[in-house]
Parts: C-alpha cells; structure tokens; sequence
C-alpha cells in the first residue's frame, strides 16, 4: 500500500494551485522512468521519526513555465537560477505539508535541485509512493522514497556516538 498517497497528491494540488494559480490533476498512466535522466529533480528530506525523501520530477519546458508563472517572467526572462529556486520552494511547500503529517520530533532538509543533463541519486531507498501529474499538458512527478532496511539499520549504527 503506497504511504501518503492521497496526502501526497492533495498536497502537491493544494500547493500548485496557491503558489502558481495552476489546476493539477492525476495522469492516469506513469511512464516516466524513477528519476529520469534529463529531467530537473528536486528533493526535500524528512528526517525524525519517520525518514525518507518527498522527490519532484519535471520535464524542463514545464520546469520553465512553472518558474515564470511563479516569477512573474516572460519566457526570454527565465534563467537557471529562477528555475533551482520555484521547484525548490515547490519541493518545500509540498514536503513540509508531508512532514507536518508525520510523528514528532522530525525535521525538513532544504532543497536540492538537480537540473537537467544531471542526476541525483538516492542509493539504499525505494519508492513507497509515486503519484504523476499532467500540469499545462505536461507530465511530473511527486514521490516518497524510504531507505530500505538494510540502510536503516547502517544509519542506526552510522549516528550512534562512539
């Protein structure tokens, strides 16, 4: 059973809607490839209690029009640095809602933005929930992802003092 499915996906509508004035809606087939290659990846992690990663992925001519619909820029104004900053603060958005969900204490990393031609990887983690979207005819992508429970474990022993 995927986890925070429906928070997920009304959370990530909730935030498209406020931030971009943009209606969202579930596709109903989800070719995209789990971190696609040329596409702009934007990550928060949740750490505490519950841990894992709420990942954004975004085809870049969408990643473009978000960006200026959130700057207020025409399509020759948009730049790389516009980019990094609506799908970080677009990651934020959702993966605070998320985190707020979660049992206490937990905390929110700040977003990391991997632009097209490059990648982020999440080694020892496993999708636990994948939602794609169709936004202006485009395709993305909202996901959770958890360390297996083999990193658990590493991460237990990694963080217990000597």
């Amino acid at each position: 059973m995927p986890v925070l499915e429906n928070e997920l996906r009304e959370y990530t509508q909730l935030v498209w809607q406020t931030l971009l004035d943009l209606e969202v809606v579930p596709s109903p087939d989800d070719p995209i490839p789990l971190l696609a290659k040329d596409w702009v990846t934007a990550c928060v992690q949740i750490m505490g209690e519950w841990t894992g990663l709420v990942v954004l992925e975004t085809h870049p001519d969408l990643a473009r029009t978000l960006a200026g619909k959130m700057f207020f820029l025409e399509p020759g104004e948009i730049t790389t640095e516009e980019i990094k900053d609506s799908q970080g603060e677009l990651i934020n958005m959702v993966g605070g809602n998320i985190k707020a969900l979660l049992p206490e204490p937990n905390y929110l990393s700040v977003p990391i933005v991997a632009l097209e031609g490059h990648s982020l990887f999440f080694p020892g983690t496993i999708p636990v929930t994948q939602i794609c979207f169709l936004c202006e005819e485009q395709k993305f992508r909202v996901s959770l992802l958890q360390p297996t429970t083999r990193s658990r474990v590493s991460q237990k022993i990694q963080s217990e003092p000597f």
